[in-house]
């Protein structure tokens, strides 16, 4: 019987010390989502903007959630999936250029997705920043703009709708994240798809950073 006591004493004992080990060795970082469209998914495999993110700030683990065409509308459903799953502590959010170009459903509703992801993120305790291409800019005076005049209208609702969103909810908001890797579609730091390379990515995520940083230090003290 005291045989049978060591031995059951012994394998509790094993046990619990792999539990220990494996609660080590647990990746305990916070968790940075980025969820968007092929602004985040490009720059081929390693020069994602998240990439960039991941090497510039190892001490955070960086979940790249983009896919290329996606809308606020196609985030909003993922949303539960690609992005609160990972249990983020910061989700950045860089959707809406898409809905700029398709020009297929109003403001409205865009603001209504953007919102309802905002919201439920916030209500899980997240930090969140939205990263726009558009907010910011005085299109009317900018040297080159990437679309034509005609769009400038649409493309500012879109700026102040984020703005009034990130206000609403205490948010952080990047406006014109491309701003460093201007003009568009020209090297550096441009590729043939009409979207950053590996070294526009950099450029995006260094701009990216700042706001990043923050929400996680906020976020840290929520801990």
């Amino acid at each position: 019987m005291k045989r049978k006591s060591a031995i059951v004493y012994a394998v509790a004992g094993l046990c619990l010390g792999a539990a220990v080990v494996a609660w080590g060795l647990r990746d305990r970082r916070p968790v940075l989502v980025c969820l968007g469209d092929s602004l985040t998914s490009c720059g081929g495999t390693g020069g994602h903007y998240s990439d960039w993110l991941a090497r510039l700030m190892p001490d955070v683990r960086v979940i790249d959630a983009g896919i290329g065409g996606d809308t606020l509308q196609g985030g909003r459903a993922r949303f539960d999936h690609d992005a609160m799953r990972h249990r983020p502590d910061v989700l950045l959010i860089a959707l809406g250029a898409n809905d700029f170009w398709q020009r297929a459903r109003r403001i409205d509703e865009l603001r209504d997705d953007l919102e309802t992801m905002v919201r439920q993120a916030r209500s899980a305790r997240c930090e969140v920043v939205v990263a726009s291409c558009f907010g910011g800019r005085n299109f009317w005076e900018e040297i080159c703009v990437e679309f034509e005049f005609s769009r400038f209208g649409f493309a500012d609702e879109i700026g102040r709708m984020e703005q009034e969103v990130c206000r609403q909810f205490g948010c952080r908001y990047v406006s014109n994240m491309q701003a460093d890797v201007k003009p568009n579609r020209l090297p550096p730091y441009w590729d043939e798809t009409d979207h950053p390379n590996r070294a526009g990515n950099k450029e995006v995520a260094l701009r990216l950073m700042p706001a990043l940083r923050q929400a996680l230090a906020d976020a840290a003290r929520k801990r």
